[in-house]
């Protein structure tokens, strides 16, 4: 993930480094598959891809959730549209421990359309893979790090308290909660001698620099 220099507030989370860390690398297609995914949309090809997961795993699956990425709150620098395929009745896809993903992801323009080949990945317990956390959390620690302060400034319960609610998973936007900690609405400002945005928190005795964070990949 980066941090926009000129918007603070626009952080944003690499899809296709989201993609490989928490789903892996794509898995060899066969040529009649590789070829339609190519150029059509992977749900023209459900019948076939569920034929061919069965071959691979000896046991019959089913769609469980689709979704294009544009739907949600999302930092991506590119959406993308997912279909997770587990097997036939499964209690909970989330933690299944052998399912199948299949991505699109868009190349540009109107996100209706103009989206590119389909890569088809399988993975063991998604929940856990980190691939459904699709914002950038946010850190705040002390500006130097030479300073006599800085690790009792580093257990200041205010700044522990705000990286709590500044995490992924505390809400669903974490820079809106950066947003409504930030010390009378004084924006963040980058600092180059940093590489990082500065800020003043309400609660926080100091400033702080404020970075980026993405997803724990499993």
């Amino acid at each position: 993930m980066a941090a926009d220099p000129r918007y603070w507030d626009c952080p944003s989370l690499n899809t296709a480094e989201h993609i490989a860390n928490s789903l892996g690398k794509p898995i060899a297609l066969p040529p009649h598959l590789a070829d339609a995914l190519t150029t059509d949309w992977a749900t023209e090809h459900e019948p076939a891809l569920l034929r061919w997961f069965a071959r691979l795993s000896h046991q019959e699956y089913e769609q469980v959730h689709r979704d294009n990425t544009y739907n949600q709150e999302n930092d991506f620098s590119e959406n993308f549209v997912f279909s997770i395929f587990s097997p036939v009745g499964c209690s909970d896809w989330c933690w299944s421990d052998d399912v199948f993903v299949v991505v699109e992801t868009h190349l540009g323009g109107d996100v209706r359309g103009n989206y590119g080949p389909a890569g088809v990945y399988r993975i063991d317990s998604i929940a856990d893979s980190g691939f459904l956390d699709w914002v950038c959390g946010w850190f705040a620690s002390p500006i130097s790090t030479d300073s006599i302060n800085y690790l009792a400034d580093s257990e200041h319960p205010e700044l522990q308290a705000a990286n709590d609610r500044l995490s992924i998973g505390y809400s669903s936007h974490p820079t809106s909660e950066l947003r409504n900690l930030l010390w009378q609405g004084c924006e963040p400002v980058w600092s180059d001698r940093l590489n990082c945005h500065v800020a003043r928190l309400a609660d926080v005795p100091f400033a702080v620099r404020v970075e980026p964070i993405g997803p724990s990949y499993g």
